[in-house]
């Protein structure tokens, strides 16, 4: 049978490989003489060719859902393609002595000496739940860090905080899971992941963007914005019917204020009506990345490059190529900001 982990889908968990109703521990074992183990966060596929894990398996706890609050949270940005994910650390377990917290650092240092092929692969999920697991995503190492978190005695307690990409893939097949155990086959591995382990380039999901190299540094998610005002805010939404302008989506929880000219350029510009418009989260990232744009006469232009995985990326921008956005009765955007955001696109 061929089973596969999707992004966003999710697995019974019933914490024993014996049981058939299992979709997680069950699955992973598959025809393997043994499997990941029902404890803790951080579980390791092992191999009988060597130390070095087939697959790491981590599994993020949703609040109320672990027996133990942790005294941390995971980021699980999966739509804006990373995952930061605590280590195994406790007052009686210094992080730097966990064997669990080695496993993966032994996969950073792996990864930051060149020796890609020898990097496990990274499958995350979190748990909404008891009983059930969603699969977050195929990750490779990005950096780490060293951060402290104050347990309940209100002691400082230093621990590795590992941050990951996620690759361009919607799933990923058990059956490799299986190969690499066995005969560390990558065959049936998804094509992104072949490619960063001969080139070392990361294509991000969701929209499959190439990350630059760091050279060394360190990444940040973090950058320093120009804030808009929350009456500003409110004032456009209801300008564009509090629904996104491609797709019609109105989970405003999702919904982004999406600027032509970049806030962050063009602060003077930030609260510009004629600047903004509403996109959801997603197609907000994929407009900032350049994958998309539109021209004076509103219509959708895509980068020949932009080719993503996800079908609905597909239907939404990349079938949408020469449509007209439809923008409310009255709205309008600048037409001299649209040439100028396009003037720096190579790609038109």
């Amino acid at each position: 049978m061929n089973r596969a982990f999707r992004i966003g889908e999710r697995y019974r968990d019933k914490g024993s490989y014996r049981n058939p109703d299992d979709q997680f521990l069950r699955w992973i074992r598959g025809p393997l003489s043994s499997g990941i183990k029902n404890t803790g966060g951080i579980r390791d596929l092992g191999t009988d060719r060597s130390d070095t894990p087939a697959a790491l398996v981590l599994v993020s706890n949703d609040k109320g859902v672990s027996q133990h609050d942790d005294p941390w949270e995971d980021t699980l940005a999966v739509d804006s393609g990373y995952i930061s994910y605590w280590g195994d650390a406790k007052a009686e377990n210094p992080y730097d002595e966990s064997k669990q917290n080695e496993k993966i650092k032994d996969a950073f240092d792996r990864k930051a000496s060149g020796r890609r092929e020898e990097v496990p692969p990274v499958l995350v999920f979190r748990k909404p739940e008891s009983g059930v697991v969603e699969f977050c995503g195929l990750c490779v190492p990005d950096h780490l860090e060293i951060r402290s978190y104050q347990d309940d005695s209100g002691a400082q307690i230093p621990n590795y905080f590992f941050h990951f990409s996620i690759l361009n893939t919607q799933s990923v097949p058990v059956s490799w899971l299986h190969d690499r155990a066995r005969t560390n086959s990558s065959e049936n591995a998804p094509e992104v992941w072949k490619q960063w382990v001969r080139t070392g380039d990361v294509k991000q999901w969701p929209t499959g963007e190439l990350l630059d190299s760091v050279g060394g540094t360190i990444r940040r998610y973090e950058q320093p914005e120009v804030v808009v005002s929350d009456a500003f805010r409110a004032e456009t939404f209801e300008r564009y019917g509090k629904a996104c302008t491609m797709t019609g989506i109105r989970e405003e929880a999702l919904l982004d204020l999406a600027h032509v000219l970049p806030r962050s350029q063009r602060p003077e510009l930030a609260e510009h009506p004629e600047n903004v418009f509403v996109l959801n989260s997603l197609h907000h990232r994929a407009f900032d990345a350049g994958l998309f744009t539109l021209d004076t006469d509103y219509r959708i232009r895509v980068s020949p490059t932009f080719d993503p995985g996800h079908p609905f990326l597909r239907e939404t921008i990349v079938e949408q190529q020469g449509d007209q956005l439809s923008l409310p009765p009255g709205v309008r955007l600048g037409l001299g900001f649209i040439e100028d955001l396009n003037a720096d696109l190579g790609w038109l």
